[in-house]
This record gives structure tokens, C-alpha cells and sequence, in this order.
């Protein structure tokens, strides 16, 4: 950010010669105004892409966020309005921007869509496959950008900008953003400046915030060998599915460090178990009867849950899979993947499609 940005702004009407004058209005009408023009605009917050999605007076369990973003990769800004007009504008900001924030993280993906969706957001599904998982993860994760918007950026709030960035995560950026509004008859005049962007910036390439996994980056990650022959033996299972079904990858990887890789029999679209690495270096595995809304606690997760001790109708817990007798999971993975996706291919679950899974499976679990 310059000091250009505090210059005052002059207009005059094009080849008139006349002298400069100030505009009519240089201010927002009120805070709600601020935030229209973010809702409709948020491609001026630092860090969010043209496609993004945006909903205004977001509820959580702490209040109403003022403006949330969702881009197009799955990616959550949640943006507090002030003005300058605001005596306490410093203070209520940054305690209302982790407020709103914490409040979605311990909310849960399921009542973020919720009140998204309660509020005439627009179609989350508009993300895709790949970016509406990498939303649930961001959330589950409290993986929250924090954005402060002002129609001034001053010294304090630079400072705050900075030691917020310090002590947060890699993966959570903290900026400010400065619109200076004017309107001069029926012309209206937005001057953007930012705040926080190159520090923001920084963190996420330290973090590897936008770097994905790859078979042969996850495979790497593993720490030890017999880890990595199990995962080389499952990404071959699923490649020697010779049939499809469905029109997704068998393989989707998410965001590394902690993003999942998720395996998609036969091509269909919700995946049935999701592969990870701990902090070990130990490749674990989960059962998704949480992931997504539409097949959630879905009785088709049953078998698998039972086999690695869990309920499909409770939370999702890791477990190591080289602890596992991979001749009995597959067949189970295999199984669940059909009977979760029953109504995208088929619109039943038959007995007849869990039998067909099950004997491809073991003809080729070696």
C-alpha cells in the first residue's frame, strides 16, 4: 500500500477544461454499503481468484459473519466490515474476524452449507467435485482467510495485520483492504488498496498452501517401505478396475501436507475411503460415512466401519492401514463404493451389483 492511497480524489468532466473539483460524496453511506460492494466485488479481497462465491450476514454460532467467500478451489474468506467512523473499529474487527471464524471451524462443514444455502447463496456444487471437498477439508480444518475491510487503512491496523500473520498458521492468511468510495452524480469511483497481500503470500508459499499431492509426491512422504507397498498395491487395484461406472478419476489428491488422497471405484463420485499421511509418516486411511451431505452415514459405509472397528453413524476415525488384511478391505471398499453411489448409477442398490463388485475384487487381490 502507498500513501497515494490517502490523496484526495478530484473529478471533472472530460474535455471541459474546467477546473478539478471534489466529488459530491466521499464516504460510504454506512457499513452495509461497504459490504454490498465487497459481495458483489470480492475479487478486490487479496488472495481471492475471478469465480468466486459469496454470501452476505452469514450466520454462525457467534453472530452473522459480514461477507463469506468461497473460490473456486474450495478456498474460505471471511471478511469483517469497518469504517472509519467507528471509534472502536480496530478492536471490533480483528475480535469479530476470529470470532466468526472459530465459530465456523467448530460449526462443521454440514451447518456452513446450511446457512450458506438459508441465505440464497449461490450453488455450491458450481465448485465441483474437487473444490466442494476441498471446502469440507478447509473448514474441518480451520483453514479460515481473515479478511479486515476498512475505508481506511491506518498504522494500528497494519501493525495488527502483521503480528496476526505471525502467529497464525502457514495456511491462513490475514489481510487488509482498503476502498475508497466516491460518487460524483450518477459516476461512482472505488480506489482498492491492500494491506497484508506480500506477507499472506509468503506464508502460503511456505506452507505449500497451493501445491497438491501427487501419486508419486504422496508415495515419497511415506516413511517407511512397508507403508509405501501397500499404498503402490491399492493405487494398483484401482487402476486395474476395468470397468467405469462414473465419470470421476479414480484417484483425487487434495491439498498436501494434510490433504487426503481419494479413491473412486469404478470412477463414481463418492469416494468411499480417503487415504492420508500422519505427522509420522504413516499412511493411514478413512472411512468418508462423514465427507459428503448427500450420502452421509449412508448404511453402505456398515460393512466397511464394522471391519475397522468404527460406526458409520459416528465420527470418522483414522486407522494405519498396513494393519489391515488388504485381501479382506478391498473387497469391502469395493462393495461400499457401490452401494453408496446405488442411486448415480442405478437409482437402487441391488444385490446383484454388490456380488459383481465383490468377485472382481477378489479376482484380482493378489
Amino acid at each position: 500500500m502507498t500513501d497515494d492511497a490517502d490523496r484526495a480524489l478530484l473529478v471533472r468532466h472530460a474535455g471541459s477544461g474546467g477546473a478539478w473539483e471534489s466529488p459530491e460524496m466521499t464516504a460510504y453511506d454506512n457499513e452495509d454499503h461497504l459490504q454490498s460492494i465487497i459481495a458483489a466485488a470480492p475479487q478486490h479481497v487479496p488472495g481471492v481468484p475471478d469465480g468466486a462465491l459469496t454470501v452476505r450476514e452469514l450466520p454462525t454460532s457467534a453472530g452473522p459473519a459480514d461477507v463469506c467467500i468461497v473460490g473456486p478451489d474450495g478456498d474460505v474468506t471471511i471478511v469483517e466490515c469497518k469504517l472509519a467512523s467507528n471509534s472502536e473499529r480496530r478492536r471490533l474487527v480483528i475480535g469479530q474476524v476470529l470470532d466468526y471464524a472459530s465459530a465456523i471451524w467448530r460449526d462443521g462443514a454440514a451447518a456452513f452449507r446450511e446457512h450458506w444455502s438459508r441465505q440464497h447463496g449461490p450453488d455450491l456444487d458450481a465448485l465441483g467435485e474437487g473444490g466442494s471437498t476441498q471446502l469440507d477439508h478447509n473448514l474441518a480444518d480451520g483453514r479460515i482467510h481473515l479478511c479486515l475491510a476498512v475505508d481506511q487503512i491506518d498504522a494500528d491496523l497494519r501493525r495488527l495485520v502483521e503480528y496476526l500473520n505471525a502467529i497464525t498458521r502457514d495456511e491462513v492468511r490475514v489481510t487488509a483492504l482498503q476502498l475508497t468510495y466516491a460518487r460524483h452524480g450518477d459516476l461512482e469511483i472505488l480506489v482498492p488498496s491492500t494491506y497484508g497481500g506480500e506477507i499472506a503470500a509468503v506464508k502460503a508459499r511456505s506452507a505449500g498452501q497451493h501445491a497438491t499431492w501427487t501419486k508419486d509426491t504422496f508415495l515419497d512422504a511415506l516413511a517407511s517401505a512397508a507403508d509405501r507397498a501397500v499404498a503402490e498395491r491399492l493405487f494398483g487395484l484401482l487402476e486395474a478396475i476395468d470397468e467405469s461406472d462414473g465419470t470421476h478419476d479414480d484417484l483425487w489428491f487434495g491439498n498436501r501436507p494434510g490433504g487426503g488422497v481419494f479413491l473412486h471405484p469404478y470412477g463414481l463420485r463418492y469416494s468411499p475411503m480417503q487415504l492420508w499421511i500422519n505427522k509420522s509418516g504413516r499412511l493411514m486411511a478413512y472411512g468418508n460415512w462423514r465427507q459428503y451431505d448427500a450420502v452421509r452415514h449412508h448404511p453402505g459405509f456398515a460393512e466397511l466401519a464394522h471391519l475397522v472397528g468404527q460406526d458409520h453413524q459416528s465420527s470418522m476415525k483414522g486407522f494405519a492401514v498396513a494393519d489391515l488384511d488388504l485381501d479382506r478391505l478391498w473387497p469391502v471398499v469395493l462393495r461400499c463404493a457401490r452401494r453408496i453411489n446405488a442411486q448415480e448409477t442405478t437409482g437402487q442398490e441391488t444385490t446383484e451389483e454388490d456380488r459383481r463388485a465383490s468377485r472382481g475384487a477378489e479376482s484380482r487381490v493378489e
